[in-house]
């Protein structure tokens, strides 16, 4: 009879080793495919913004003012009551002060509508779980500098340009035009990087440049 061969004590001490590595290395794999998606998710929403922009002059023919409230624009901020974030994308047509759903902008990706309340409750079945940046990500704070840097919101003009605070115009006088460039930095909950620490190499950051409203992710400039 042949002998039966078997996995001896130490043949399967190094397989379960070995084993555990590539687990660990799996999970480290999962957490930085986590933080890419987040960061072209959101760089692809603004540039969503920007491309509507482009397609509609918000010029309008009746005289009003403050026709430049209705530019595209992407918008961020703190969940109503939580530790959360969110985003929308949308164009505040009637200029009523807010983006209602019927004026947001659909997710190519899944045809929902790129919008939730800022209550961040339970999504209809007809918005898109991306803009719940804190629940799909895992992201847990928002850090704005440089034209951004006290505005919840980046809009843009039929030029692509981006603008700030253009709840305020009163005058069609493009005085809201960014003279600085945009940074936002997203910083995630988890250690995406697998160093044992939720430090700088855990966050991504997005500028959004004056005068062309280029927008690109720090560090992956030909994305």
């Amino acid at each position: 009879m042949k002998n039966k061969s078997a996995f001896t004590m130490i043949e399967l001490v190094f397989v379960i080793v070995v084993l555990g590595i590539l687990a660990s290395l799996a999970m480290g794999r999962m957490d930085r495919d986590l933080k890419q998606e987040a960061s072209e998710t959101i760089l692809s929403h603004i540039r969503l913004a920007q491309q509507l922009a482009l397609n509609d002059n918000k010029h309008r023919s009746v005289h009003n003012d403050k026709w430049q409230r209705a530019y595209w624009r992407f918008e961020y901020g703190k969940c109503s009551g939580k530790d959360e974030y969110y985003y929308r994308v949308g164009s505040d047509v009637n200029m009523g002060g807010f983006i209602d759903k019927t004026e947001s902008a659909i997710n190519p990706m899944n045809g929902k509508y790129l919008y939730s309340f800022n209550t961040c409750d339970n999504l209809a079945e007809d918005e898109s779980p991306t803009v719940l940046l804190s629940k799909k990500f895992g992201i847990n704070k928002i850090r704005k500098y440089g034209g951004c840097s006290n505005v919840q919101h980046i809009a843009f003009d039929y030029l692509g340009r981006p603008h700030h605070q253009i709840a305020s115009y009163d005058l069609a006088d493009f005085s809201k035009i960014m003279k600085s460039d945009c940074r936002l930095k997203f910083e995630m909950s988890t250690d995406v990087d697998n160093d044992g620490d939720i430090d700088g190499d855990d966050s991504f950051t997005i500028k959004v440049e004056t005068e062309t409203g280029h927008s690109f992710s720090i560090g992956q400039e030909n994305s």
